[in-house]
């Protein structure tokens, strides 16, 4: 199977859900279990959501792709430059009360995707996160 799909929206925390249903349609019948749909899911609304508070954007560009078994979701913006991948990884052992804010959501990113990439180009913030199924590597009795 091979696909990909494309949304515009505008860089509102009203559109979250929008940016949702347009994640699940396009990767319906890509082969992801639901472990690994809430892992999509749920990196796209943390990346989706530090745009929409933090960068200044008026829109939010989505790219999904549908290959073999790689789902690839490419996040464009044109606000403040912003490389995740440089924030500090949260110290998880200090106990909650005592943590710094913030991170937390890049952290899930990056353990719940098994590749992301960022890039600045052309004034836009390009983030591509890469999930691999693991459905067809999974025995069946």
């Amino acid at each position: 199977m091979k696909a990909s799909f494309e949304l515009e929206a505008e860089s509102s925390l009203e559109y979250l859900s929008r940016i949702g249903d347009f994640v699940l349609d396009s990767t319906r019948g890509s082969g992801l279990d639901q472990r690994e749909t809430f892992h999509l899911m749920t990196a796209v609304d943390e990346a989706c959501t530090n745009i929409i508070k933090y960068s200044g954007s008026d829109e939010i560009e989505i790219k999904c792709e549908v290959k073999d078994e790689l789902v690839v979701v490419q996040i464009k913006d044109d606000g403040v430059a912003f490389n995740p991948l440089e924030a500090p990884t949260p110290d998880l052992n200090v106990p909650l009360e005592e943590r710094k804010v913030g991170g937390l959501g890049i952290h899930f990113i990056r353990t719940l995707m098994d590749d992301v990439k960022y890039e600045r180009r052309e004034g836009k913030n390009m983030l591509t996160m890469t999930l691999r199924h693991r459905q067809n590597n999974i025995s069946r009795s």
